[in-house]
C-alpha cells in the first residue's frame, strides 16, 4: 500500500535543490553524517523519471553532493542503498562530469536548475584552482575582445563568461562541413548530401584556466538544429601534457589532447586553429 504524501514527493520534480537543514536531505542519505553547517554548499540531483511516474514510497534523488572545506562528497544511490566518495579538490580534473582519477561523478541536471549549478561551479574553481597572482601596482587589466563570428547562443555565453576577469581569446572554431580524408567520389558526394559538421569553439585563457565554449561533442551529421552549450574547464597548473594529432577522418583537421592528470580531454579543431591554440596553451602552461 502506497504511503501518505511525504515533503520530499510534494517538492519532486525535474530540479537540483539546495539542501540547507536535515530535513531536507533525502531519507535515503539520512544516515550519512553529512556536515552541513561546514559545507559551502550541499545540492541533491533528482532521478530521470517523470513526476507522474515517482511516488512518496520511493527513492527520489539520485545524487547528494556537499562542497566541504577540504573536498567534495559525493552519495550516490544504487537501489535501495547509496554509495559515497570524499573526492580532494586536488584530485578535481574536469567539467561536472567531475573528472577524477577514481572514476568520472556525473551530475545531469535539468535545465531550470542552472542557476544552482552555476553557483556550484563557481565554489568548485574557488578550490581546486590556485589563485592568479596579484599584478603589480599600476597594471592596467586587458579585457577579452568583442564576441567571434560563431552562433549567437555561443556569443551570449562568451559574453558572459568574459565578465569574470581578465582572459584573451587563444582561438576560434567556426562551424562548417568537413569530407573524409579518403574515400571515392561517391563517398565525398554522399559526405556532402548528408554532410558531417565540425562544430564551433571558443579557446579561453586566463592567468589561471583555460576555458573551452563549445557544442559537447565535436562533430554533428545530418540536418538537426543544435541546442547544446558546454563549458569545459581545465587548470593550468595542472595541465600534464598537450598533444596534437591529425583527424584518421577528415581532412584538414586536428584533435589536440590537453591532458590534466589522468584525464585527457579531446578537441577537434581545423589546422590552423588547433596550431594557434597550442601554441597560446603552451606558452600559458610554461608561464
Amino acid at each position: 500500500m502506497m504511503r501518505k504524501s511525504t515533503r520530499e514527493y510534494d517538492a519532486f520534480g525535474p530540479w537540483v535543490y539546495e539542501i540547507r537543514t536535515e530535513d531536507e536531505i533525502p531519507k535515503l542519505y539520512r544516515e550519512f553524517p553529512l556536515d552541513l553547517a561546514s559545507a559551502a554548499m550541499t545540492i541533491k540531483v533528482p532521478r530521470e523519471i517523470e513526476r507522474r511516474d515517482a511516488n512518496p514510497d520511493m527513492d527520489l534523488y539520485d545524487v547528494v553532493l556537499s562542497v566541504g572545506p577540504d573536498h567534495v562528497t559525493v552519495l550516490t544511490r544504487q537501489g535501495h542503498r547509496f554509495d559515497f566518495r570524499d573526492v580532494p579538490y586536488r584530485d578535481l580534473q574536469g567539467r561536472l562530469v567531475l573528472a577524477a582519477e577514481g572514476g568520472d561523478v556525473r551530475v545531469k541536471y535539468n535545465a531550470s536548475s542552472n542557476d544552482v549549478m552555476t553557483q556550484l561551479v563557481g565554489l568548485l574553481r574557488e578550490r581546486y584552482i590556485e589563485p592568479a597572482p596579484a599584478p603589480p601596482p599600476g597594471t592596467r587589466s586587458a579585457s577579452v575582445a568583442g564576441p567571434p563570428d560563431v552562433e549567437r547562443e555561443l556569443q551570449v555565453l562568451f559574453r558572459r563568461v568574459s565578465h569574470e576577469g581578465p582572459m584573451r581569446t587563444a582561438g576560434v572554431q567556426r562551424r562548417h562541413v568537413v569530407l573524409p580524408v579518403r574515400g571515392s567520389s561517391i563517398d565525398r558526394a554522399v559526405a556532402r548530401a548528408w554532410p558531417t559538421a565540425l562544430q564551433s569553439a571558443i579557446f579561453i585563457l586566463s592567468a589561471t584556466e583555460l576555458q573551452v565554449l563549445h557544442r559537447g561533442r565535436p562533430y554533428r551529421t545530418g540536418f538537426r538544429p543544435i541546442h547544446t552549450l558546454a563549458r569545459t574547464l581545465l587548470p593550468l597548473e595542472r595541465v600534464a601534457g598537450i598533444e596534437t594529432a591529425p583527424s584518421e577522418r577528415f581532412a584538414g583537421v586536428a584533435h589536440v589532447r590537453v591532458r590534466v592528470g589522468h584525464v585527457t580531454h579531446e578537441f577537434a579543431l581545423d589546422d590552423p586553429v588547433a596550431d594557434r591554440v597550442v601554441a597560446a596553451l603552451r606558452t600559458a602552461v610554461r608561464g
